[in-house]
């Protein structure tokens, strides 16, 4: 199932770095290469296409692949950035 960023995030390129950024409160979220790629996998196609294709992109196990988008998933749900549609 695809996500969507909450009403009020925006993702922005700041000096060539992708972040989110809260208009609500102000606050930056700076993503590494490989969680800005997860998270437009996870906006069009949902959680396991996310997982599959940082599996062949990075050259990772399909496990650690997988952990590493559930654990994204957590981390921007819990700071109300990203929520399932």
């Amino acid at each position: 199932m695809p996500f969507h960023l909450r009403h009020g995030v925006q993702q922005v390129n700041a000096d060539g770095s992708p972040m989110l950024f809260n208009t609500r409160t102000g606050h930056y979220f700076t993503l590494n290469a490989s969680a800005a790629t997860a998270l437009a996998l996870l906006i069009r196609h949902g959680e396991e296409e996310a997982a599959t294709a940082l599996t062949a992109a990075y050259g990772t196990t399909r496990d650690r692949a997988a952990h590493d988008v559930r654990a994204m998933i957590a981390g921007l749900t819990g700071l109300r950035l990203l929520e399932r549609r």
